[in-house]
């Protein structure tokens, strides 16, 4: 078996795709002091950011719990599991490593459809999958894990190919922020914030829920320089990172009757949009924060695809173009409370409705809404302006 720095070298320069060669990297790491030596984290990055990532413990996790869901264990039942906690996105150091010889033994063909999803990325990144090749592969991407399709966006992107949203048939969809559209965590936030900032650091800061209003929506890097001007960015950024970090652990064990509240009657509006429009949410937030969102509503199975800046390295929207791409919407329309959302609406080319009632104030909207309960007949206005003009 090759070394890590070999592997890494034949990924990043002699395999990968010259549009992406100096953009895209791997890194791998053991954590010191475990008690197993194959104990260790796997990344993705782009542009110096993590679009990927996971650990040992989290791919055990959905390793086994793929393996005890199964109806029986057959002979091979332990590799299956690896292989289906690889296609969930949870995978280690040695994922790779198993991942990059299989891929260095076969030919891009069979790489591409490999069981193993880390040998199909291999193949999705590789210099000898050419144009011909990635456009005759849009079909079968629709049926890949989404951090895979992610993947293959990143190297549409670079290679400069056309995402096209035709369709056989018209695909709707609504596509959410998250703070100030579908809840109001900043009470929550500033607490875990200012908490860490007081315990962890050096630094005096201590900030308002008025603050946290002006942050939200925005990237890290922008909150970071708001919140600490006077440092370096990487300084400021690490800070921020670790406020994340407390923040998520926060959110996800909240104190009684602490959870962040949401808008009115959001439950029976989100269900019923639910059925005749596809639903997701875009948001510049950190890997994790969407989903707590979800477990904390009845209703997360309204939502078919969520994606974040914290995970994609994307910007908003860009990451609006990548979720309309892989679930074939045709006609979108993004909701949203902050010029922020105004202007990824207007990068990614899709009309914008503006929620008043939360944060922030925009130039310019396709629609105003200043109450969640008149979404529906706001949406539906919208659709049917487009499809008379």
């Amino acid at each position: 078996m090759h070394t890590w720095s070999k592997i890494r070298h034949k990924l990043e320069h002699e395999y990968l795709a010259e549009s992406l060669r100096g953009r895209l990297t791997y890194f791998v790491t053991c954590y010191h002091g475990t008690h197993d030596s194959d104990e260790g984290r796997a990344a993705i990055r782009l542009d110096g950011k993590e679009i990927l990532k996971s650990n040992f413990f989290d791919r055990m996790d959905v390793m086994w719990k793929h393996y005890y869901a199964a109806p029986r264990q057959p002979d091979d039942m332990l590799r299956h599991s690896a292989l289906a906690a690889i296609h969930d996105g949870e995978f280690y150091q040695n994922d790779f490593y198993r991942a990059f010889d299989e891929f260095e033994q076969r030919s891009i063909a069979d790489s591409l459809q490999s069981e193993n999803a880390l040998v199909r990325m291999f193949a999705l990144l590789d210099r000898r999958t050419g144009r011909r090749t990635l456009e005759k592969l849009r079909e079968q991407m629709q049926q890949e894990p989404q951090w895979l399709q992610m993947i293959y966006f990143i190297r549409l992107e670079a290679e400069k190919m056309p995402l096209p949203l035709e369709r056989k048939s018209m695909k709707k969809a609504i596509l959410f922020d998250l703070d100030g559209t579908l809840w109001d965590s900043s009470e929550q936030v500033t607490h875990a914030w200012n908490k860490t900032i007081r315990e962890k650091t050096d630094r005096s800061e201590q900030f308002t829920v008025d603050d946290m209003h002006n942050f939200m929506g925005r990237t890290i890097e922008a909150i970071a320089a708001l919140m600490f001007p006077d440092l370096p960015e990487k300084e400021r950024i690490a800070i921020l990172e670790r406020c994340s970090e407390d923040e998520i652990d926060y959110l996800n064990n909240p104190e009684p009757g602490d959870c962040p509240p949401l808008y009115p009657d959001e439950y029976d509006i989100i269900c019923g949009l639910a059925e005749e429009y596809t639903l997701g949410i875009v948001s510049n937030c950190q890997a994790g924060y969407i989903e707590t969102y979800l477990r904390q509503i009845p209703f997360a199975d309204a939502y078919t695809d969520i994606e974040c800046a914290g995970k994609t390295g994307l910007s908003k929207g860009e990451n609006i173009r990548l979720v309309m791409e892989r679930q074939g919407i045709t006609d979108c329309v993004y909701v949203g409370d902050t010029q922020g959302d105004a202007d990824a609406a207007a990068q990614a080319g899709v009309r914008f409705i503006h929620a008043a009632y939360g944060f922030g104030k925009v130039d310019a909207c396709d629609a105003v809404l200043d109450d969640i309960r008149k979404l529906p007949q706001t949406v539906k206005k919208l659709f049917k302006e487009k499809s008379n003009g």
